[in-house]
């Protein structure tokens, strides 16, 4: 499971960064959370499979954030794509969608399926769910939850204790089943744990909210806006700033914060951000365009 920052930059893209965009690759299966202006390109140039994109989540209809739909759809359809596309967000998603699919002359080779949704609605997919939650940006906006289901996995320790190497009944116990092997009857919960699965949450733009600590509990990364230095956050409404980011990651006991959406004003002095983010919590990193984050599964300890 890799995530990937395709877009970083705040409302305007510069030479280096382009607009709000992050890619989960699940199983091969890609699931892009907003598409910015030149998200395709940047996909294209990392070379991160546009054609196996299977859904789109849009966290809220400002531009920067849905600007690259319409390009990166006609692309697909110029490149002969069959198989469905779906597209997620906020009330009115399949509004706008329809207004912008309505823009300018193309084909539609494939279909594209849009869902508005509401908080406590689920999308199911082949081994993980997406959950949209509200935050605090002055329009309807979501943050996401991307989350692996839960896995049934073997303790090596528990496993070697009691000689069993790497026996093929070990597929029996994940199963639920009591074995027999050399002389001993072993059960299930002597050896198996249920781990939870990995666990990624995007904020979109919102200001520091409890929503948001609470839904980014324990994730192993949150994808974060940090558009400012806090000495200028109160110019700033409906956003936050490095230094919030870094509270709430901090809040909800997450692994690691990938700071992201920053804002043009700080073109070379991006350092200044992340500097004021690990103040508060230490990993925190100052996400570029491309940049690639592995997220490792759960295992017993």
């Amino acid at each position: 499971m890799d995530v990937w920052t395709v877009g970083t930059s705040s409302a305007v893209p510069t030479r280096d960064r382009g607009l709000a965009c992050n890619m989960v690759n699940f199983d091969g299966e890609r699931i892009l959370f907003d598409c910015g202006e030149g998200a395709q390109r940047s996909i294209m140039e990392n070379k991160l499979g546009l054609m196996k994109i299977s859904k789109i989540f849009i966290s809220h209809w400002h531009a920067d954030h849905f600007s690259g739909l319409l390009g990166l759809i006609q692309t697909m359809e110029m490149e002969g794509r069959e198989h469905p596309l779906y597209i997620y967000g906020p009330p009115r998603t399949e509004e706008f969608t329809e207004k912008i699919l309505d823009t300018g002359y193309f084909n539609r080779s494939y279909d594209i399926f849009v869902e508005d949704l509401i908080e406590g609605d689920v999308i199911a997919g082949q081994g993980y769910e997406v959950r949209p939650f509200e935050v605090e940006h002055g329009i309807n906006a979501f943050g996401f939850v991307f989350e692996e289901q839960k896995h049934r996995k073997a303790n090596k320790e528990k496993m070697k204790q009691l000689g069993l190497g790497s026996s093929p009944k070990i597929g029996d116990l994940k199963q639920g089943e009591t074995i027999e092997y050399e002389g001993k009857t072993i059960k299930p919960e002597q050896v198996i744990e249920e781990m939870p699965g990995r666990k990624v949450v995007y904020s979109g733009d919102t200001q520091k909210c409890e929503n948001l600590v609470e839904h980014a509990e324990k994730a192993d990364l949150l994808i974060h806006e940090a558009t400012c230095l806090h000495e200028i956050i109160e110019d700033r409404h409906g956003h936050t700033s490095a230094r919030q980011a870094a509270e709430i990651a901090k809040e909800a006991g997450v692994k690691q914060l990938a700071m992201t959406h920053l804002s043009r004003r700080y073109l070379g002095q991006e350092d200044e951000l992340e500097k004021e983010a690990k103040q508060v919590f230490e990993n925190s990193v100052l996400a570029d365009d491309g940049m690639r984050f592995e997220i490792s599964p759960h295992r017993p300890e």
